[in-house]
């Protein structure tokens, strides 16, 4: 008689462990059934009071999975940075024969939570001179400025690949009307991971690699603006 009562208690278990549970229906489906229209999921760890990343209200957040299943509220998308981010004006002059020339502007550095989609856009003044910055550009030829960043980890750049490239076209041979800044822009949107990454935004000039007589330079900065913005996933 006793093995046959633990014999019972054996098959009592195994039926519970692989029981499932039905809530609004008799003939559940998977391990935990849910039926009906309104069958909602309630977990209090998840709401405005006992959770920040919560604002109440009307709105709807979103709730994410972990790789090892447990469920979270998203991170709360929005504003990561935005703010002028060249603290003094950068001067960039061309090769001596105006050839190429190129440097680093500014690097800002932001942390993503989880994935993300992030926009950066940047826009940046630039003033166009002579080389040595004694006059105003007057002698009619093309004068090219590029503005671009790399994506960095947090402080090297990946020089491989460069993104919001933008650039100005600037000529002149009357000073009398050429007046106030010119501007570069760009905003792009790029799929990043969780982890910590850099905006270097770089300026190029070039004139053409003529002659000596054709070098300037452009002074980047005197007015500018950097914003990243994540929408998290």
């Amino acid at each position: 008689m006793k093995k046959i009562v633990t014999l019972c208690l054996i098959c009592a278990s195994a039926a519970i462990s692989w029981a499932q549970v039905g809530i609004g229906t008799t003939n559940p489906q998977e391990a935990l059934h849910i039926a009906g229209n309104d069958g909602l999921l309630r977990i209090d760890g998840l709401n405005s009071t006992n959770n920040s990343k919560n604002m109440g209200g009307a709105d709807m957040y979103n709730v994410v999975v972990d790789a090892d299943g447990n469920l979270k509220l998203s991170e709360v998308s929005g504003e990561l940075s935005s703010q002028s981010g060249v603290s003094s004006p950068v001067v960039l002059q061309t090769a001596s024969d105006s050839g190429m020339n190129s440097n680093e502007l500014y690097t800002e550095t932001f942390t993503l939570n989880q994935k993300a989609l992030v926009v950066v856009t940047y826009y940046i003044s630039m003033e166009f001179e002579s080389y040595d910055g004694s006059a105003k550009v007057d002698d009619g030829r093309a004068k090219i400025a590029h503005n671009y960043w790399y994506l960095g980890d947090g402080v090297t750049a990946d020089t491989t690949k460069s993104y919001g490239m933008t650039s100005s076209v600037y000529f002149s041979s009357n000073t009398d009307t050429a007046s106030g800044y010119i501007y570069n822009s760009r905003s792009v949107t790029i799929p990043l991971d969780a982890g910590t990454y850099s905006i270097h935004l770089n300026g190029a000039v070039y004139g053409g690699g003529l002659t000596s007589d054709a070098a300037f330079r452009v002074t980047f900065g005197d007015l500018d603006r950097l914003d990243i913005h994540a929408i998290y996933l």
